[in-house]
């Protein structure tokens, strides 16, 4: 089958799995990108990475002391979602005579350096499906921030498509709105050269471990709603324009 009608296939089986994003990246693009738990991304060509979006809605009734249990039941079950998603387009790869590994939603493999199995976002950038914010999140033209990554590696060569440069200016909404002023600003065209650059995640993890004591006793919330946030993705004004 042709790299075209096989990349073709694969994104379709993510869009009808769920997926409201889809976009390939060739793996050449992120050479170098730290992975953990023995994961090889030098046994993979290309990523499948796909998003869903989160109930605007929800962001809106966010306070700097409470995240609410609306946002917090969706982004766990936006991360339950996308791993659903994962298996669908890894088994639709398998099928293809493909290798494929999906790749957890949401799972801290590295507590001291606050990272998963390897960067969802790092493969949506390559991908072309959204942009690195001044939050340190990808930004994406349709819904802004307010979305979750998920990504399937696969040894098949696909088409890939190409990150996008920095569109939010001067903006620095989310930096002044971050409650634990993990945020700086810096300029950059793509990207920083790294991540600490614009952030600082001991800020970012100790404010929710201040909020999971705060909180941990609040009817519905639960242990694992308290560990979010999402002040700087509510008060982002491409998420806000989100059609």
């Amino acid at each position: 089958m042709e790299r075209g009608e096989l990349t073709k296939r694969i994104t379709r089986a993510a869009l009808d799995a769920g997926a409201s994003l889809v976009g390939v990246a060739d793996l050449k693009q992120v050479e170098g990108l730290p992975s953990c738990d023995g994961l090889r991304l030098d046994a993979f060509r290309s990523a499948i990475s796909y998003a869903v979006p989160l109930p605007g809605r929800a962001f809106e009734m966010i306070t700097e002391s409470d995240p609410g249990r609306f946002y917090a039941w969706a982004y766990k079950t936006a991360n339950q979602l996308l791993d659903i998603i994962g298996m669908r387009v890894a088994s639709t790869v398998s099928s293809l005579g493909g290798e494929s590994l999906a790749v957890p939603s949401s799972m801290i493999v590295d507590p001291v350096n606050e990272m998963g199995h390897v960067s969802h976002k790092a493969f949506a950038l390559a991908a072309g499906l959204g942009w690195i914010g001044r939050n340190n999140l990808l930004v994406t033209p349709d819904f802004g921030p307010r979305v979750r990554f998920g990504t399937v590696l696969t040894d098949l060569e696909l088409d890939g498509g190409s990150p996008m440069d920095n569109r939010c200016g001067d903006c620095r909404l989310c930096i002044l709105s971050c409650p634990s002023k993990a945020l700086s600003y810096r300029e950059f065209k793509t990207r920083p050269a790294a991540r600490e650059e614009i952030f600082d995640p001991k800020k970012c993890s100790a404010r929710l471990k201040t909020m999971k004591e705060l909180l941990s006793n609040k009817p519905g919330i639960g242990d694992f709603a308290v560990t979010v946030c999402g002040m700087c993705i509510k008060v982002c004004p491409y998420g806000k324009k989100a059609r």
